[in-house]
């Protein structure tokens, strides 16, 4: 079996590419089912189906330019959260512009860019780090099976973090493949020397478009993008502290040229950034957010020390769902997870564990061999500079828990994985161990840097004569210990194969996970139900199940959910509005009357409700409970918000017949004027008109109910209408 494990490494090893596309079927096979999924969840509904960039005939850049992720103007008194992610909402629109609105072409988008996003993954596990292709096979699988992306692949709003991750792991990779290639950490390094060698080109600085150009498209897919060009400035960093001594030794011509070339880098990355980062700005107009207390609770908390200690415990919460994603859930709003308002707290034992663990895991790196120091902080810093934007330091987000926000930060954490695997199973291992302390200043001679230098010779003899002298130094430095792969030791074997079985183990246990999760996000109904019993504190997931059960007209399920909403977030007017509205279904109009003045003082209806409706349903069971002028008032005030509607203007005529006929009939020719495909309302025309003694206009009406209601009853009193909001 070690045999095997040690030939099927080999093979990974020397082919890379094949061992990563071949895992990539164990990803498709985790989201197959989602191939044949459709309709749109929460948010879906408002950046796709309802967004004038996604769907209008015809979309100038200038329009797309001014718009935010969600369609609404960034600029003016509207509400905005100042996501400007176009070319997230190009790719929504390349998919409109294929098939339309059907979704079930979304979510085939979504999952086959989550597979290119694990293909990258792995590719940054060798270009970027340096990790062996058996060990980028893996890294890419633990990605691509990953339950906590479920979210983003299946919740069609979380392509902008996919297209992200996939734009910067290109960025990356380029930067890293032209001016700082990484040390191979794999064991048959012989042959990797002149592969991880940069070409002579590689050093101009006019390259570096390129992964610029890829940093700012991930930026302009999702926010957290630009972080990237910290990396770029990192690397710099650590091929400069470790190739420093072997630059000091070189002729003073070729000292110059490379401190020039890395002056020159540095110079345009950091002017990039600033660039880029004083454009957005001015762009979007700041980064405040007009965020409710729904949205990010916390941010409201006066006391300076909860919102500290809540942040904290938040990371705590991120760093579980990284390492032990068994809790999932598509929200974690008020009051899933309650501020943490004492030292006392007990809770913040998990930030402790998550604060002393990444201190450990940093400490732990300083203490390695050089090159596995590198990948290993390169790893690192990949999932802190991307989770950053997240963490609530500098400004709040508007969410509590994302789980979403986790994607680019979990490829740093997939990474770092694999590096502490590979030094702990092979870096350790007899020959490779030896080959290790004996290398590790040699390859200092021949870092990434240095090469760049010595092949920045003007004369092209000089090229050729630094490119022979490098090899000779590789293979003089190799010789004894790579000429031929090494044998592992029997102790070396055997970690090698826990190794293969443990990871294994793991990757079925992500796998089936995974599958189980893209399960649950099949349809809304399963979401919300699923969702809805194991957060009964989070005040969303308890709205969207009373929904669901209100649909389905469990009326005694729906007010208990209901109930708990309001439990969670006693502010809110949503749940108190929908109570109203399954009283009246239920012929509860006292009740109802109660729970609708009740959502009238509160907040929040017009985000997800038309004010007007809320006046209206309160009108309806005023007039059920003998209170006419009450439902009067409420009707016109409604009216007065909304002229146009409809369903208004039939209800008031219904509430005026003993006040006044004509203003009666005056408001129903309203409302057949803005519906008139509404047969009721014509027939309760017909009625009054006959009542007022105009028996031409009676005919009519009756006549037009007819044409569209055939074999409609014919009316004995005015008709109410009360059909409950969406």
């Amino acid at each position: 079996a070690g045999g095997i494990a040690e030939a099927c490494m080999r093979w990974a090893d020397r082919s890379p590419w094949q061992a990563i596309l071949l895992v990539q079927l164990l990803v498709i096979v985790a989201y197959a089912p989602g191939l044949w999924y459709e309709g749109y969840k929460m948010d879906d509904a408002v950046a796709i189906e309802r967004n004038p960039n996604v769907v209008a005939d015809r979309v100038p850049i200038e329009e797309m330019m001014r718009r935010d992720f969600w369609g609404l103007p960034m600029h003016g008194s509207g509400w905005t959260n100042k996501s400007f992610r176009p070319l997230t909402t190009w790719s929504f629109r390349l998919n409109y512009l294929l098939h339309g609105l059907e979704s079930s072409g979304f979510f085939i988008a979504n999952i086959v860019l989550h597979v290119l996003s694990s293909i990258l993954v792995g590719r940054s596990a060798v270009a970027y780090v340096g990790l062996p292709g058996s060990c980028a096979a893996f890294a890419a699988l633990l990605f691509g099976v990953h339950p906590v992306h479920t979210e983003n692949v299946l919740y069609l709003v979380g392509r902008a973090d996919v297209l992200a991750a996939i734009f910067g792991a290109l960025a990356l990779n380029s930067y890293s493949t032209l001016y700082c290639p990484p040390p191979p950490l794999n064991r048959d390094w012989a042959h990797e020397v002149d592969a991880h060698t940069p070409k002579p080109w590689a050093s101009w600085s006019v390259w570096l478009v390129f992964p610029v150009t890829l940093v700012v498209a991930s930026g302009l897919c999702k926010e957290s993008g630009f972080m990237l060009f910290a990396l770029f400035l990192l690397m710099e960093l650590l091929d400069f502290i470790d190739s420093y001594r072997a630059i000091a030794n070189m002729s003073p011509k070729n000292s110059a040229r490379h401190w020039r070339a890395q002056r020159w880098r540095i110079g345009i990355v950091v002017a990039a950034t600033l660039l880029v980062f004083v454009l957005r700005y001015r762009h979007t107009g700041g980064t405040s957010l007009n965020m409710s207390p729904q949205d990010n609770p916390i941010s409201f908390e006066a006391s300076r020390m909860v919102r500290i200690l809540s942040y904290a415990y938040l990371h705590g919460v991120y760093m579980k769902l990284l390492v032990w994603p068994q809790f999932l859930c598509y929200d974690y709003s008020m009051d899933a997870i309650p501020a943490v308002r004492t030292m006392l707290d007990v809770r913040l034992l998990l930030p402790l564990a998550a604060y002393v663990a990444i201190f450990g895991v940093v400490a732990s790196a300083f203490c390695m061999p050089r090159r596995y120091r590198r990948a290993a902080l390169l790893s690192l810093a990949l999932l802190v500079v991307t989770f950053f934007p997240a963490s609530n330091i500098l400004f709040p987000v508007g969410t509590v828990i994302g789980e979403r926000l986790l994607y680019g930060p979990s490829e740093g954490f997939c990474l770092a994985v694999l590096v502490w695997i590979h030094r702990a199973v092979v870096g350790r291992s007899g020959s490779m161990a030896k080959a290790v302390r004996a290398t590790d200043d040699g390859f200092a001679a021949l870092s990434p840097t240095t090469t760049n230098a010595v092949h920045g010779s003007s004369k092209k003899a000089t090229r050729a004569t630094s490119r022979e002298r490098r090899r000779a130094a590789a293979a003089a430095i190799m010789a004894g210990v790579t000429s031929q792969p090494p044998r592992m030791t029997p102790a070396a074997m055997r970690r090698l194969l826990v190794a293969n079985f443990a990871g294994g183990g793991v990757a079925i246990l992500l796998m089936v996970r995974c599958l189980m999760r893209v399960r649950v996000w099949e349809s809304s109904e399963s979401l919300y139900m699923n969702d809805g019993l194991i957060q009964p504190t989070s005040s969303k997931v308890q709205f969207n199940l009373g929904i669901i059960h209100m649909q389905n007209q469990e009326w005694d399920l729906a007010v208990a959910a209901l109930l708990r909403c309001a439990w969670a977030d006693p502010l809110s007017s949503l749940p108190f509005y929908r109570i109203g509205q399954i009283e009246i279904l239920r012929g509860r109009y006292d009740t109802a009357e109660q729970y609708l003045s009740a959502a009238l003082d509160k907040f929040g209806a017009s985000l997800m409700v038309r004010d007007e409706e809320v006046f209206h349903d309160l009108a309806v069971a005023m007039f059920q409970n003998g209170k006419v002028e009450a439902a009067e008032t409420r009707l016109r005030v409604a009216l007065q918000i909304n002229p146009d509607f409809a369903k208004g203007w039939n209800n008031l005529a219904c509430c005026l017949i003993q006040r006044s006929l004509h203003d009666a009939t005056r408001a129903l020719r309203k409302a057949v004027t803005l519906a008139p495909e509404n047969p009721q309302y014509w027939a309760n025309l017909a009625l009054l008109a006959q009542h007022s003694g105009d028996p031409a206009t009676s005919s009519g009406a009756w006549r037009r109910a007819q044409e569209l209601w055939p074999g409609m009853p014919d009316p004995s009193d005015c008709t109410w209408e009360f059909a409950p909001a969406g």
